[in-house]
């Protein structure tokens, strides 16, 4: 799974759209740049040149691979979910559990498209302190093949109070509709700790429809104990 600096540097180069196109030039010799308009959808076509040519390519040669085994009318219908902002919006999950034990969840929005949560844990004594790690992802998956994954790590110390809160964030991104980019993360709280992270998805198709949608990402641990998970809309 991909850092943050690879997930912004992906997003930045498969956006494609938005390309520059010069129309002139200016006072003094200047290249005058205008943004280029959004195509009108995603084409199966456009997916695969797109998945060949990813900055993330073994994400991208997995997805292919399993995108080429489809029948033509279920690839039609891939990227049309895809680029479906009502399915987009319905990528939400939350689950609870043990720490150490960790757990998961399916949610069903239809036959070809599903969300799932999985979150792995633990808590252990290192040092004389404990050390208390959580690991959430969230997967998007059409025909069950992962379109985006999502992952938010919360780590912390406790000793003398809660010390060393970390939260670290990753995407990988393989929906061509969206450039997906965390735009803030945060972590707080004492006993119960909470981290935070902000996803922002900016459409690239004007099929998708007008405005970015945000998704809010986060993982709580009570004392290292239990835990609630869960991803929704901004």
């Amino acid at each position: 799974m991909r850092t943050l600096a690879t997930a912004t540097r992906t997003g930045a180069l498969a956006a494609g759209v938005g390309a520059l196109l010069f129309t002139g030039i200016a006072a003094g010799g200047t290249a005058v740049a205008a943004p280029q308009a959004q195509p009108a959808k995603l084409t199966v076509k456009e997916y695969r040149s797109w998945l060949m040519n990813n900055d993330d390519l073994a994400a991208s040669q997995k997805v292919l691979k399993a995108f080429d085994k489809l029948p033509k009318a279920k690839q039609q219908k891939f990227v049309g979910y895809l680029q479906n902002r009502a399915v987009t919006k319905a990528f939400e999950v939350s689950f609870s559990g043990s720490v150490t034990r960790g757990n998961s969840k399916e949610v069903k929005y239809n036959n070809d498209v599903r969300f799932s949560g999985v979150v792995k844990g633990s808590n252990k004594v290192v040092s004389g302190a404990r050390n208390i790690s959580l690991s959430f992802t969230a997967t998007e998956r059409i025909y069950g093949i992962p379109v985006v994954t999502q992952k938010v790590d919360l780590s912390y110390k406790v000793k003398n109070g809660v010390k060393a809160t970390k939260v670290k964030r990753s995407v990988v991104n393989m929906n061509r509709a969206f450039v997906i980019k965390p735009v803030k993360s945060a972590v707080s709280g004492t006993r119960t700790v909470t981290a935070t992270v902000t996803w922002n998805l900016a459409p690239q198709y004007r099929s998708v429809g007008k405005g970015s949608l945000v998704k809010k990402q986060g993982i709580t641990s009570y004392a290292g104990q239990k835990f609630g998970a869960r991803l929704a809309n901004g």
